[in-house]
């Protein structure tokens, strides 16, 4: 690895020297100007929006998803590990889904699939590389095989490194990889648009169950050690681990007829299999982290194996009219539960049939726009509705929604522990307002949210699920304030969460976001930022992890976060080259030597991270 990031370096002095030889008459043809994408989300709104490559420094140097959403989530406390929402998140359909949803921010979403238009072969190589283990790789190639015919591949891969319980500051925590091949097609008088793509995904997560509880040695917060892997010991032993992997095909079409009336198909099919194993179960069993009484198996290894299949196929027909976007839709899907290990956690193919559309008023201004969407089932029994309002400053958002609990709440089955439920629909209202001021450099944007959740389905202390018959209710205040000036800027975001069911539903009281940055310009040419992020969440009992179902429960003792963390970073760009150095966690031993995430995991100690963005345009 050494050897690559040597490579990234010699690679990066050539190109420079080579730039430097060139006559300075020289033009350039090719660029992000040149490379254009589209995304499925707005062709289906009847939008021509084209976007190109970033190339800008800002938010460059963010080092992973979660700190580019402020670390608005909990996670196991390292890069590409369990995790789960603080706020509400909406939903894009009503459909039965599995309801495993630990490692979803890693896995395919076709929203952000991007449908390249190149005029000459583009190429994207990204690489970071973190002291603490953590290396990521991306690779992506666009080439158009004619002027309305492209093809692109993306390939991803990262891991990230155990912090306890590890021989080597390389030995795997995370092991992902992903890759998707896509196309799009659009006929010579544009009237016919085909998008497809093909994704695979492989996120394997090596279970450790946290931090090893020793007489001899605290784990309180204030006693913490700056060593983890010298001081600490896992609770289980090698070989535990979850494994996702995906396989989706996606793909969209749509023929214009008369006066712009369309009419568009959507398939997907999506295959998901879950992987579970522990190769000594009878003796982690007895660990905090399994939070079940001792269990010995006739082999003592435990295997769980199962599979979720899902083909949906949507058809409708949209247009504009009179300054109006409609689409009306119907779409049928079908799924199915494959189980190697329990004939109880089973489900027999079954069908589902949708009816919807959208409606939408778009000003000149596209940032002014009203628009609504809905979905319900044949029986309507589920539904989702979702309305958004933009208009000069103003942002509003009424979500409402009733979909089936997942497949893993109702019924479950793993020899070990189980249930067999016949849960209601689960019931949610959101509303959401803001307006945004601005006075010169100054800008200043309060909102407020409300969540009321009916019907809500968690797992308890003892890992039984529970569905609640009383309405949880949930307030944000958020206050975002920033300064923007050509040489500064720096930006706030306050959140205070209130709510009624503080037993139930565990949150910070208070989450807070920094954001300050400096940038200048040396010897004319070397654009450089310079900045920190600070990161603060009040302390609070977060849900506990189950690395045997893959799952968040309810507890009542362990408290985490309670401290805040400093991150400064630096990045610049010469001609296309991008390159960031960041210091995580820059504060450790300052007053405490880490802080947990989640009862029992750690968040990853003080590590220096390198990052470079490398496109070719010809």
């Amino acid at each position: 690895m050494r050897f690559f990031t040597f490579a990234v370096f010699f690679s990066f002095f050539i190109n420079l020297t080579f730039a430097q030889i060139l006559d300075d008459s020289t033009k350039q043809v090719y660029g992000p100007k040149s490379v254009k994408f589209r995304l499925e989300k707005n062709i289906l709104k009847n939008f021509n929006t084209e976007y190109n490559p970033d190339t800008t420094l800002e938010n460059f140097y963010k080092s992973d998803i979660l700190v580019e959403r402020n670390w608005l989530y909990q996670d196991l406390g390292n890069i590409g590990t369990a995790s789960k929402s603080i706020l509400f998140e909406e939903l894009s359909d009503p459909s039965t889904k599995l309801g495993l949803n630990a490692f979803s921010l890693y896995t395919p979403n076709v929203a952000n699939f991007r449908y390249y238009n190149t005029r000459s072969p583009y190429t994207n190589l990204f690489y970071m590389q973190g002291s603490n283990g953590h290396i990521r790789l991306d690779f992506t190639h666009s080439q158009n095989i004619s002027p309305r015919l492209n093809f692109t591949l993306n390939v991803s891969k990262y891991n990230s490194s155990k912090q306890i319980d590890a021989t080597n500051a390389e030995e795997k925590l995370i092991d992902h990889w992903n890759y998707d091949i896509s196309t799009n097609y659009s006929s010579k008088n544009k009237k016919y648009t085909f998008l497809g793509t093909f994704y695979h995904l492989n996120h394997n997560q090596k279970e450790q169950g946290g931090i090893l509880i020793k007489e001899n040695l605290s784990i309180d917060i204030k006693d913490l050690k700056s060593n983890y892997r010298r001081f600490y010991d896992s609770q289980f032993t090698n070989g535990v681990y979850n494994t996702e992997r995906w396989n989706n095909l996606h793909t969209y079409q749509q023929f214009v007829l008369k006066n712009g009336f369309q009419v568009f198909h959507v398939l997907d099919y999506e295959h998901q299999k879950h992987i579970f194993v522990d190769p000594q179960f009878s003796t982690n069993s007895t660990q905090l982290s399994y939070n079940i009484e001792p269990t010995v198996l006739e082999n003592d290894s435990l295997i769980q194996n199962f599979s979720f299949n899902v083909l949906s196929n949507k058809v409708g027909f949209k247009g504009r009219y009179k300054g109006f976007n409609y689409l009306l839709h119907a779409r049928q899907r079908f799924y199915r539960l494959d189980n190697k290990f329990s004939e109880k956690f089973k489900t027999n193919l079954k069908s589902e049939t949708f009816l919807g559309g959208s409606l939408g008023y778009y000003f000149k201004d596209s940032s002014n726009f009203l628009n609504a969407d809905a979905e319900f089932s044949a029986s309507l029994k589920n539904f989702l509705l979702n309305s958004k309002l933009s208009f000069k400053g103003l942002e509003g958002t009424f979500y409402q929604s009733v979909i089936p609990v997942g497949l893993f709440y109702d019924n479950f089955d793993n020899g070990v522990i189980g249930w067999n439920n016949s849960f209601k629909g689960l019931s949610t209202t959101h509303l959401k307002a803001g307006y945004g001021l601005k006075y010169k450099s100054l800008s200043f944007k309060p909102e407020l949210a409300n969540t009321l959740l009916g019907n809500y389905v968690y797992l308890n202390q003892k890992l039984k699920p529970i569905q609640t018959d009383t309405i949880i209710n949930i307030t944000n205040l958020i206050l975002n304030v920033g300064i923007n000036r050509p040489k500064f800027k720096a930006s706030n975001q306050f959140i205070l969460n209130i709510q009624n069911a503080k037993d139930i539903y565990k949150l910070p009281t208070l989450i807070n976001f920094t954001n300050i940055e400096f940038n200048f310009t040396y010897a004319k040419v070397l654009k450089i930022f310079v900045g920190s992020d600070v990161f603060f969440k009040s302390k609070y009992t977060a849900d506990a992890y189950s690395p045997l179902l893959n799952q968040f429960y309810l507890q009542d003792d362990f408290q985490v976060w309670g401290v805040a963390t400093i991150d400064p970073y630096m990045s610049f760009q010469v001609n296309k080259v991008r390159l960031a150095f960041k210091l995580g966690h820059a504060n450790q031993g300052l007053r405490y030597q880490g802080f947990y995430t989640s009862p029992y995991y750690l968040a990853t100690p003080r590590a220096f991270l390198f990052k470079v963005d490398w496109p070719i345009f010809d």
